[in-house]
């Protein structure tokens, strides 16, 4: 709960310094006095935005502080605010969260808590887990459509709780089945197109059947047959030049040249040697000669082997193209492919198995989203009795409150409800969405009655009604006051009021006067005695001027009020 706040330099505030109990508290004072102006800078402390036009004129910045105490005798809901600070990174091992905020003329803005800076979205996350300020004509999280599912669940019995958990494990079940199923599903064809991809290439590199020295051999090959021309043509030559049949041969020149020097050894023994050589050149090149004559008798040329020869050198060409640089990387490129594809067989990818047992878990979360609606639906019907007492105790018995449901399309995870809160504020107009039908003053009573609903789900530490009674007075005045004391016996309640029976029903009553003081208007706040809270409760009833009648009037009021 609040127990302290401290103002400093906030709009015609100059200092003020504030103290906090317990229950209902209540602030009072004249239009424009400032009462709104504390009730702003709780606001700008628990996450508001601030402007430079909220700082005191002449004040170069203004400054803002708030103690609260984190342990409210409400267990489950103190753990959880506990674990939010420290998941912040805030020590609250104190029990306390001071709650410092500045911002200067410059528009420069900084926030702490406990010492500790924080953003101002992380102030406004925390700041609503401890207070919650209603006026006439905020939209709270009771207006908020949005929120009517989750406030349904939170007024939830022991048995409605059970099918909550129950609906919670089958879908997180059922979550895990489906995106298992989408991730094979996937698998499953990213698989099948690379099993396609893996056997074209395999029957094609098999087809080619393409050897290691293949490429070299065509070449070398083709390099033949396309110089055929070329080749018979050396071969002429060689021929012309050799063949002893022809004048001037180089056999027949090599017959005279030995046959003269065996007629020169025959008479010079030195020459026997010289003699010898030209003799093996003689028939050496006579050998040469037959063998040139046996080649050209043979040359030929053969059209359709060159063609052959290029088609193939153009499939190995297509196949280090998409599959190497050189046919030994080719090569090994096949194994790798036959290897992958024998190692893949698609049979752990169970798609049949995964539908099978997504259906069977679809059919157990249908059962448990049919539990958790009649469940709903059961906690609905106390709900709505709760609310409508409430309504019927503020004095608006042509008013009805309804909790209507909507199925939606698959699971959520809340459920397949979407939930509305619905009422009809005056007989015959018919029910309309609560944000929708309210105003005025029967606004301040139906968020009065779904605040004391509400009051213990929502968990909150301090809550704060900021002139929500205006527009209503004698027994309305009065139902207000006891439903707000009675909000408070579970929840520090804060009321800026003009109506004497919710200040006659206060615990705690804070005056709000506005004085000038030189050229300059100051707020001053006075924590009003028990023996100074009649005379503040008759002025109220009477007006500017304090009557017997008022004071009289306002003793019988704060006696009753209790």
């Amino acid at each position: 709960m609040l127990e302290q706040l401290v103002i400093e330099n906030f709009a015609i505030i100059d200092s003020v310094e504030l103290a906090f109990d317990d229950h209902l508290t209540v602030l009072t004072g004249e239009t424009g006095a400032g009462k709104s102006i504390i009730i702003d800078a709780l606001a700008m402390l628990t996450g508001g935005r601030a402007s430079t036009e909220m700082i005191r004129k002449g004040a170069e910045k203004a400054v803002l502080q708030a103690v609260f105490s984190l342990d409210d005798g409400k267990k489950d809901q103190e753990a959880k605010r506990l674990a939010a600070f420290e998941e912040a990174g805030i020590d609250v091992s104190d029990g306390q969260a001071v709650i410092y905020r500045e911002f200067n003329q410059k528009g420069r803005s900084v926030s702490r808590i406990n010492g500790t800076i924080v953003p101002l979205k992380l102030l406004a996350e925390l700041g609503a887990m401890l207070v919650e300020i209603q006026g006439q004509h905020d939209t709270s999280l009771l207006l908020n459509p949005d929120s009517h599912l989750s406030l349904l669940d939170d007024f939830a019995d022991a048995s409605l709780k059970q099918a909550k958990v129950e609906y919670d494990r089958y879908f997180t079940a059922y979550r895990s089945l489906a995106l298992r199923l989408k991730q094979v599903q996937s698998q499953a064809q990213d698989l099948n197109q690379r099993l396609d991809l893996l056997t074209f290439q395999a029957e094609e590199l098999k087809n080619a059947n393409l050897q290691a020295d293949e490429e070299e051999e065509l070449l070398a090959e083709r390099a033949k047959l396309a110089n055929h021309k070329k080749i018979a043509d050396s071969l002429d030559q060689a021929q012309q030049a050799l063949n002893p049949g022809l004048e001037g041969g180089a056999v027949d020149l090599l017959a005279a040249a030995n046959n003269a020097l065996s007629t020169a050894a025959s008479f010079d023994k030195s020459y026997e040697n010289l003699a010898q050589s030209l003799s093996e050149a003689y028939y050496a090149a006579q050998d040469a000669g037959r063998e040139l004559d046996e080649s050209v008798a043979n040359l030929s040329f053969d059209e359709g082997a060159l063609v052959k020869i290029d088609d193939r050198l153009q499939v190995i060409h297509q196949l280090k193209r998409k599959y190497g640089e050189t046919v030994d990387e080719v090569l090994v490129f096949q194994k790798r492919v036959e290897a992958d594809l024998a190692a893949l067989d698609g049979g752990s990818l169970d798609i049949d198995q995964l539908t099978t047992e997504k259906e069977k878990m679809k059919a157990k979360i249908q059962a448990a989203a049919t539990r958790l609606h009649e469940g709903r639906e059961r906690v609905a019907k106390k709900l709505e009795e709760a609310v409508n007492q409430e309504l019927a105790d503020l004095l608006m018995k042509d008013a009805f409150f309804q909790v209507a449901f909507e199925p939606v399309e698959g699971f959520l995870p809340s459920g397949s409800d979407r939930v509305t809160f619905q009422v009809q504020t005056n007989k015959g107009e018919g029910v309309k969405p609560l944000e929708k039908a309210a105003s005025g003053g029967e606004a301040s009573r139906l968020m009065l009655a779904l605040k004391t609903v509400f009051i213990a789900q929502q968990g909150l530490s301090t809550v704060v009604f900021d002139e929500i009674d205006t527009g209503v007075s004698g027994r309305v005045g009065s139902a207000i006051a006891q439903k707000m004391r009675a909000i408070s016996a579970q929840t520090q309640v804060l009321a800026i009021t003009h109506l004497p029976q919710v200040a006659a029903a206060a615990d705690h009553h804070f005056l709000i006067e506005k004085s000038t003081e030189g050229e300059r208007t100051v707020t001053h706040v006075k924590d009003l005695a028990e023996k100074d809270r009649d005379a503040a409760v008759a002025m109220m009833l009477s007006g500017n001027e304090m009557t017997e009648a008022a004071l009289a009037n306002a003793r019988d009021l704060r006696k009753n009020a209790g």
